[in-house]
């Protein structure tokens, strides 16, 4: 691993700073973000069907990704998502295809089964009967893995992940997988470190991403939980250090081997996301944050019931929640 990317099992390297491109705001907000982004010096960008926006994340590919354009598109990692309503195995291909087209690319760097739990197709992204409960498909995990693993053939994908999967659901697929998993995202951040399941991860040769590096607290679901950056603990390193809050989480992150994926549209926040290279955090400060785990986390799916109400998913629940199981042991 350098610096700046990390090997994956398979030969190819990724970059292991990116940006998120989920954005619950003004399109144009995220569409320059990117923009400005690659012209600074990202090159890892992370897509997903289900972020509605790969027609206009497209628009800005074609200006900036090519010859004689800001970057060619060998020097940039471009990741992408299966949604969950694709996972059976006539479905696969089709879906892969339709994001590519519309982000302009010719294939994915790497492309990752968003949930592990398939659902209905034909009845919006997240299907719903009458009672308000999600209309799983039943699709297996095989299935979909095994049409996966086809697009590696044809050439559309380089690397396959997966993502918001447990140890026991990527088990699963490492049993039965020809071509294996490189990349596992899931939520990570000093409240919620996921170190049982990157240290799996990395026993596996499998590199863990992490999303929600900050906690998402911009997001409008989930816990509502103090800001991490303001943390104090994180607060005296970054003095001592003399970085930024969210540079010290994000050099955490990488000195643990994880990549990070963090979502701005504020430019001053994506160029400072950039000073995490040429400088380390020591033993104890690497402690000091190992020690804010809670076990915490922010993306918690919830239901939406028959009367309107809503409530967090039970552990019993054969789809708890979507791969949620054992603290993603």
């Amino acid at each position: 691993m350098s610096e700046q990317a990390v090997s994956l099992y398979n030969g190819f390297s990724m970059p292991l700073l990116g940006l998120g491109t989920w954005h619950h705001g003004d399109q144009k907000e995220m569409t320059d973000a990117i923009r400005f982004s690659v012209q600074e010096g990202f090159r890892h960008i992370d897509c997903a069907y289900v972020y509605g926006n790969e027609k206009e994340v497209g628009v800005v590919f074609s200006e900036i990704i090519g010859e004689g354009k800001e970057v060619d598109r060998s020097d940039i990692f471009i990741a992408g998502k299966l949604w969950c309503t694709e996972h059976a195995a006539d479905r696969v291909e089709a879906a892969c295809r339709s994001s590519l087209a519309d982000l302009g690319l010719d294939y994915f760097d790497l492309y990752i089964v968003h949930w592990p739990s398939g659902f209905v197709p034909g009845h919006g992204n997240v299907p719903r009967d009458e009672d308000g409960k999600v209309m799983f498909s039943g699709v297996s995990l095989e299935e979909t893995w095994g049409a996966m693993e086809k697009l590696v053939d044809l050439g559309l994908v380089r690397s396959l992940g997966l993502s918001n999967f447990n140890s026991k659901q990527v088990t699963k697929i490492l049993d039965m997988a020809r071509i294996r998993p490189a990349v596992l995202q899931v939520e990570s951040n000093p409240r919620f470190n996921n170190e049982a399941l990157r240290s799996f991860c990395a026993a596996q040769s499998i590199v863990m991403v992490a999303f929600s590096p900050f906690g998402s607290p911009d997001l409008p679901w989930g816990a509502k939980l103090p800001h991490i950056l303001a943390d104090p603990i994180l607060k005296g390193i970054s003095d001592r250090v003399g970085h930024s809050t969210a540079q010290v989480v994000l050099r955490w992150q990488m000195q643990r081997g994880v990549g990070v994926i963090p979502k701005s549209v504020i430019q001053t926040e994506l160029t400072d996301n950039l000073g995490v290279y040429g400088w380390e955090l020591s033993k104890e400060d690497m402690e000091l944050v190992d020690g804010l785990e809670t076990g915490v986390r922010k993306i918690v799916p919830i239901i939406k019931m028959s009367d309107g109400s809503v409530k967090i998913r039970d552990e019993d629940d054969e789809h708890f929640p979507f791969g949620f199981v054992e603290g993603q042991e």
